[in-house]
Order: structure tokens, then sequence, then C-alpha cells
């Protein structure tokens, strides 16, 4: 039985850079809900980008794992919130700055839809290309500001050699964040222990879910903890070899608008009392 679908965004559900959801993914993630199985997005984003990506359809993301396990709502509730530490932000801010064309981000927690970002080490011009990118909107500013921040990043238009530099010094030196890569020149920084993966338990002990009834789509590094901690886990065909390793099937690709595809086929599936066709051996 499927009780619960989670769905990365970014390179699953809607192809990076993409504006907004397409009307049939909108469209498959209520035919499902309309069978009685939950849908949740489990993603780095949170709530102000995803507002802007489901054209202010916030019932698609009211239960989830929003801004990578930092917060988990059920039915429109907060039950979790997570901040980044600010001043080891600064710090980490501070390690990056002799490399050049790598900054590192805060999201403030109070924010809107154009989707303030605030950018250390780095200008107008050098975040034009990230800001198209990612779809936020960049403020240079010298030193972390002194507010709540709820996502960080790191981000390199270097060679990915530098990157896994800065990252591998980054875990020497602060062992309170954990650092993950979703795209390429771009790292999430996170609360140490604190991920997809490990949010799933919080998420399934407030719905009173088994983890055996939960279907996960996924595609990058950052998905890996959350695909390997359930049984049914789902990539698209572009995926990372890490999150393929982690995966039971793969579909085909986000740019194709497969997992829509997919939830339609749960969804006809569970009316059905059967296993969805793609998850046949």
């Amino acid at each position: 039985m499927i009780s619960l679908v989670l769905c990365d965004v970014d390179g699953t559900l809607i192809p990076l850079g993409q504006r907004c959801a397409s009307n049939r993914t909108v469209q498959a993630i209520e035919q499902l809900k309309k069978t009685g199985v939950r849908f949740g997005l489990a993603t780095g984003r949170d709530v102000s980008e995803l507002t802007r990506l489901f054209d202010g359809n916030t019932s698609v993301f009211d239960t989830g794992i929003l801004s990578n396990g930092k917060r988990i709502m059920v039915d429109g509730e907060l039950r979790r919130l997570t901040l980044v530490d600010t001043a080891a932000l600064q710090q980490l801010a501070d390690l990056v700055a002799p490399y050049g064309n790598t900054f590192v981000t805060a999201y403030p927690l109070k924010t809107d839809e154009t989707n303030p970002v605030y950018c250390m080490g780095t200008s107008p011009e050098e975040l034009r290309a990230w800001e198209q990118k990612f779809s936020f909107r960049g403020i240079p500013i010298p030193c972390v500001p002194n507010i709540e921040v709820i996502g960080a990043t790191i981000a390199c238009a270097q060679d990915q050699d530098v990157l896994d530099e800065i990252i591998s010094r980054a875990r020497e030196q602060f062992p309170q964040f954990d650092f993950v890569q979703p795209a390429p020149h771009w790292c999430d920084v996170l609360p140490a222990g604190l991920n997809k993966g490990t949010a799933l338990s919080l998420l399934l002990d407030e719905l009173g879910i088994d983890r055996d009834d939960v279907v996960v789509f996924g595609d990058a590094d950052n998905d890996v903890a959350l695909l390997a901690a359930v049984d049914q886990a789902v990539v698209v065909s572009n995926a990372s070899p890490a999150a393929r390793a982690a995966s039971s099937w793969c579909i085909g690709s986000c740019e194709d608008e497969s997992v829509a595809r997919a939830l339609e086929d749960i969804a006809n599936a569970a009316l059905r009392g059967e296993r969805p066709g793609f998850m046949h051996d």
C-alpha cells in the first residue's frame, strides 16, 4: 500500500531553472491526492520559493520536508523549524573569501515572493548568472546579516576540484555543519545531522505512516539519505550516480515530466488496488 509520496523539486519534479511547475505536474498531484494518497515535497526550497514555483498553490506543499529538513509541515502547520547558526556561517564565509568566483549565501527566514538572498563575497555582476539559474534576487553584502537564516549555500563558479577543496576544509573546521551538493557548483550548508532522510522519521511520526508505505522521488546527492531510508525509492534518468545507487527504480527524465506520469500511474493503481506499473519487476 502507498500512503505517502514525497518528491524532490529541482531536477526531479521541475527542471532546474524552470520558472514554475507544468499544468500536467500540478494536475497529477491533485489526481493523486483525490485517491487518498498523501503527497508532499522533500526539497531544499523553502516556502516563498515554492509558492512561486507552484503559482501560489500552497496546497501542493502543505505537508512535507522543506529546506532540506529544516522545516517540517503537516497539513499546513509548522511542526519543526531549525535555523542556521549565523556566527558559524560568517566564519565559513571568511574561509571561502580568498577563493575567486566563490561566495556564501544566506536565505532569510522572513522573506517575500522576490526571494531575496544575501550573498557574502561577490558582486552584482557575478550574481546575475546565479540569479537566473536558481531564481533568487541576490543582495551582495560584506558579512552575514543579523537576521534569522533558514538556508545557506556555497556557490563556486570554478572547477569541481576547487569546490571539493573548500568542502573538505569546511568539514574539518565546522563540525556544526554538514555539506551536500545538490547541483554543479552549488553546495548546501546544513545543521549537522539534519537532512531529508533524518527529517523523514519526524514527518512519519506526525502522520502515523510507516516508511514501508512511502514512495520517494529524487535525483541528486542531497536526496540520497531520503532515498536510502525507504524501500520504494525512485529516481529520474538524469539522477546522480549516488542517487541511482540508493534507488529501486529509475524512470524517464525530469524534462519529460516523468514524475508526473508516475504520479498518474500511482493514482490509477490506487483506485484499482494494484501496484503501479513502473514498479513491476
